[in-house]
This record gives structure tokens, sequence and C-alpha cells, in this order.
């Protein structure tokens, strides 16, 4: 019976984790897909960048998330760059998004 309580503890521990992290990538790629559907884009591939984040390198909190996206506008032309989603301070709790193109 002593066992029981640690066992269900870690099994607490792990769901919690694994819902804040399904929270965070579900939370960002829906930030990443409304701001793509208000500029008129079609994301083509986005890559999320946790270590790599370009030009937001030394400005991103924790909280925020950074991808490397292709996208397509409605004539067909295509751009590259970073975008970050979320703000400093509130993270993902925010709908802010910032880019910087390549071009």
């Amino acid at each position: 019976m002593d066992t029981l309580g640690p066992i269900l503890g870690l099994m607490a521990a792990s769901t919690f984790i694994g819902l804040m992290l399904w929270w965070h990538f579900s939370r960002s790629a829906s930030i990443l897909d409304q701001w793509a559907d208000k500029s008129g884009y079609r994301i083509v591939s986005g890559e999320y960048r946790h270590l790599l984040k370009g030009p937001f390198f030394w400005t991103s909190s924790r909280g925020q998330t950074v991808y490397y996206v292709t996208v397509e506008d409605e004539q067909g032309n295509q751009r590259h760059g970073w975008v970050r989603c979320g703000s400093w301070l509130f993270g993902l709790l925010s709908d802010n998004v910032e880019v910087r193109w390549d071009d």
C-alpha cells in the first residue's frame, strides 16, 4: 500500500506534463494558422524552431514559439521567413505574431 502514493503522484505529474505539452504545441499551431489566414497566406511548410530561432534568438521568452515558414499568397508567390507566436510577457496566452521575412 505504501508504494501506491508515489505511483499515483508520478502518473498525475506525467499526465499534467503531457497536457501542458499538448496545449503548448496546439496553441502555437493555432496562432500560426490564424495569422496565415488573416494575412492571406497558405502555409506550405512550417518548422518549429526550439534553439535556432533566427532573428528572434536573443529576444524571445520561454513562453513564445518560433517557426521558420514557407508561405504562398493567392497569386502563388512564395515567401520564406521567421514567425514568432505569443508575447514576451504572456507567452501563448497572447495572439501576438511577429514576422521577419528573408527577402
